[in-house]
């Protein structure tokens, strides 16, 4: 009588190759994945730096007082800007920062206030 061997023990040298092809895609796949989130922290870092010289810049405006608030320029945190002051009552201050983003485009990004007379 003869034995078929059907039933065979371990894997083949095939099933191995597709394992490591299909592991291989797998890795690279999150290594890009990787890079990517990592520049989007990085971005997301330097546009709270913007924001934040922004921000220091329109309180410092602010804090000059109504009767004092003129247009002007300024560097804040090595950030160049620029604000424009009209109206009378309110007044609305247009604060500017002209920048070249990620892509290299030149953007500006305005952040517009209205200061009340106090009086």
């Amino acid at each position: 009588m003869l034995k078929r061997v059907r039933d065979r023990d371990g894997v083949s040298l095939v099933e191995i190759l597709i394992a490591v092809i299909i592991l291989s895609v797998a890795l690279l796949g999150l290594a890009a994945a990787g890079g990517v989130a990592a520049r989007q922290v990085y971005m997301g870092r330097v546009d709270m730096g913007r924001w934040a010289a922004l921000q220091q810049q329109l309180e410092s405006l602010v804090a000059e007082g109504y009767d004092n608030v003129t247009a002007g320029s300024d560097t804040v945190q090595g950030y160049p800007m620029e604000w424009a002051v009209s109206g009378t009552d309110p007044k609305q201050i247009t604060l500017l920062m002209t920048r070249e983003n990620f892509r290299g485009e030149i953007v500006q990004d305005t952040l517009v206030t209205y200061m009340a007379n106090p009086n």
